[in-house]
């Protein structure tokens, strides 16, 4: 007998209700920026089984799906900019991240879909919490997507060695940093076999443009990724940069190479300086385990060279829960032309998880 009483509607608009005071009312204890690509690789790819917690409310398909992982690292550390790694030095700490969505969206009698993202980030280690939270509202038709917000990270078209590390793996500064997490107007579009994204902070401090190409292969797969960003960056500096990058997936190996070129502009009375970095990342996947190794080179302002290395490790089990584990090391002394540290630190040790995702 199917479930029809009049109760039905108002206990979902409950829920919806909960989610969205979930979603607004916390509160960011926190100033460093997280990366949804930093926790989507402790999880495998869904199961043919596994479906994002739904429902269908007034007309519109309401979506629950989130990621959560835990567990505890160790790490020898002299130092490390942006504060990374919390204040736990040469001892185990807990740590744990996440990702929480609400998406909410409704399809016209006409070619127009409309709808609502929302997004809880969360990473804290020891003691040290940081949690962000972004929205979208977009429309969306067979042109492309017109959406403004911070919902998604804003160069997920990028490829370089972060984009195929499994497990607890991770080259902390490839790519120097994300562009700008600020609200933004963003339009992306697939014209053939690219993929076109654009966005411009509400105030017009940064911009990015990203295009991406794949081409239209079943089992040998290539892409290649181009992206701008320019602006305002850690209210410091104005910024052209510049990431190139290219990915090969031949069945269950994945190989990745990404460049990146950074001037940075120092609003203080310094001198413009540059940065270069590049990164290899390879991952192998066989049965329910995942192997993953990634190095990085980088220089700063004609400073130093800067190294980091990673390889991490993940076993799926089933409807997507994991373990994962990795070693990480980082020896990077970069600093700006104004004395401030950028992608410096010192770093190295190992990290253990296990994530679910629902």
């Amino acid at each position: 007998m199917s479930d029809r009483s009049p109760n039905r509607g108002s206990r979902h608009q409950g829920r919806l209700l909960l989610l969205f005071a979930w979603l607004f009312l916390c509160q960011s204890v926190g100033a460093q920026t997280l990366r949804v690509s930093d926790v989507d690789q402790r999880v495998g790819p869904r199961t043919e089984f596994q479906k994002p917690i739904a429902w269908d409310v007034a007309g519109h398909t309401v979506l629950v799906e989130g990621i959560t992982a835990a567990g505890g690292q160790v790490l020898r550390k002299r130092h490390s900019a942006q504060d990374l790694f919390g204040d736990q030095d040469d001892e185990y700490a807990l740590v744990y991240e996440g990702v929480y969505d609400l998406r909410i969206a409704k399809k016209l009698p006409t070619t127009f879909t409309y709808g609502f993202n929302g997004r809880i980030l969360l990473s804290g280690v020891g003691d040290s919490v940081a949690n962000e939270e972004r929205f979208d509202v977009y429309l969306r038709n067979y042109f492309g997507q017109f959406s403004y917000g911070n919902f998604d990270d804003r160069d997920a078209l990028v490829f370089s060695a972060r984009s195929v590390l499994a497990g607890e793996a991770n080259l902390f500064f490839d790519g120097f940093f994300a562009p700008s997490t600020d609200r933004a107007f963003r339009f992306r579009s697939r014209v053939s076999s690219y993929l076109i994204d654009a966005a411009i902070d509400e105030d017009g401090d940064a911009y990015n443009v990203g295009v991406r190409f794949g081409s239209p292969n079943d089992y040998v797969k290539k892409f290649w990724s181009l992206n701008y960003q320019g602006g305002d960056l850690l209210s410091r500096y104005h910024r052209h940069g510049l990431s190139a990058g290219y990915l090969l997936s031949y069945g269950s190996l994945d190989i990745a190479f990404g460049l990146a070129y950074d001037q940075l502009d120092p609003y203080a009375n310094f001198a413009t300086f540059d940065r270069l970095s590049g990164s290899l990342g390879i991952s192998y996947k066989f049965g329910a385990t995942t192997l993953a190794a990634g190095a990085l080179l980088g220089e700063t302002n004609g400073g130093p060279l800067e190294t980091a290395y990673t390889a991490g490790f993940r076993y799926d089990f089933v409807r997507g829960l994991s373990f994962n584990a990795g070693y990480f090391y980082i020896d990077s002394e970069s600093t700006g032309s104004d004395g401030e540290a950028l992608s410096a630190g010192n770093v190295s040790g190992v990290r253990t998880s296990l994530s679910y995702r629902f």
